[in-house]
């Protein structure tokens, strides 16, 4: 998020790392990154000089998140950015109103708008492919969700298109969005539509499921100062179709259209698959209903949160639907007849 939480000081926050994490604070710096409402990250550079990334979170809605990292971590994924436990060996810590999750700071930044070299794409491959072959111990099992296949998002844009249908707004973020919505209401009950819809065919043929981190778009793969590819923010994790990842790639939903080469190289890590067209669009639909659902609740149900990040959610979600973003990648989405 943009802003940092109102109620939370930097003075609670070192005293969890100190009491939690045995962490002495010497510096501990905002970032005003991700677009998670729900989230917040922070820089600590502890006195012995070694740097931490904090994250803040208003709950865990996933345990999975931080169980799976650590277990891939632990079992040989070297490039796993994991959680690091506290002193009694909790993978998060409570700090008042939030939780506190802290792992080890990796130099570098997002592949986000950044162009990858050729190994850097094979890298990518090869290490998701890691991540899709790792069997899952029945420990593990018992923390990760498992595909239904009904959108996430649904839920959300009913909600929002509901609340739009029967209110004047005042706040300029909300006029703004509520007339674009208004504008695109047939559109978006169309992508909830076909969403369900698909998830109800891909449910049928009862696809068999891998270990998936559910949001590795590239803005979740951080290139360090090395030139090296590492996994970041597990948060969606669960056992779902391989496509499920790999929807980020194949005709790309990262930043930027992912070229014919960018995915040949890819697949020269990854190694050859065939990917079925039926569970692609199915996720290229739901990533679109869940983006609108989630930027929507952000701009009428978040009055927590501060006018820029209010302001930003509106723009993202009409962002959705500019030429070659997600939404124009859902409706050119080739559907198997069925």
């Amino acid at each position: 998020m943009r802003e940092p939480p109102d109620n939370l000081t930097e003075d609670a926050l070192r005293a969890c790392l100190r009491d939690r994490h045995g962490l002495s604070v010497a510096d501990l710096t905002f970032l005003p990154l991700g677009y998670d409402s729900s989230a917040w990250v922070y820089r600590a550079q502890a006195t012995d000089g070694a740097t931490y990334f904090l994250k803040v979170r208003v709950s865990i809605e996933n345990e999975a998140g931080l169980v799976v990292p650590r277990y891939l971590r632990d079992h040989g994924l070297a490039h796993v950015v994991a959680p690091l436990p506290a002193t009694d060996g909790a993978l998060w810590t409570d700090a008042g109103d939030y939780v506190l999750i802290l792992y080890p700071f990796v130099e570098g930044s997002a592949a986000w708008g950044r162009e990858m070299t050729p190994q850097q794409w094979r890298d990518y491959g090869a290490l998701m492919r890691q991540v899709h072959d790792i069997p899952v111990a029945p420990d593990l099992a018992r923390v990760l969700r498992r595909d239904r296949f009904v959108p996430d998002g649904a839920m959300a844009v009913r909600r929002v298109d509901a609340h739009i249908s029967t209110r004047d707004f005042d706040d300029p973020a909300e006029q703004r969005l509520a007339r674009f919505w208004q504008e695109r209401r047939g559109v978006i009950r169309m992508l909830l539509e076909r969403a369900e819809d698909l998830g109800r065919r891909l449910a049928a043929t009862a696809p068999p499921l891998v270990l998936c981190h559910a949001d590795i778009h590239t803005a979740n793969v951080l290139l360090d100062t090395d030139g090296r590819v590492w996994f970041v923010d597990w948060d969606e994790t669960l056992l779902a179709p391989r496509e499920r990842d790999l929807m980020f790639v194949v005709g790309g939903i990262s930043s930027t259209l992912v070229s014919p080469r960018e995915e040949a190289y890819f697949f020269e890590g990854y190694g050859s698959i065939k990917v079925d067209p039926l569970a692609l669009a199915y996720y290229r639909y739901c990533w679109a209903v869940g983006d609108i659902g989630a930027f929507g609740e952000q701009v009428f149900f978040r009055p927590d949160l501060g006018p820029d990040t209010r302001r930003e959610g509106a723009e993202m979600l009409m962002g959705l639907f500019e030429p070659g973003e997600i939404v124009d990648i859902a409706l050119g989405s080739e559907i198997p007849a069925g």
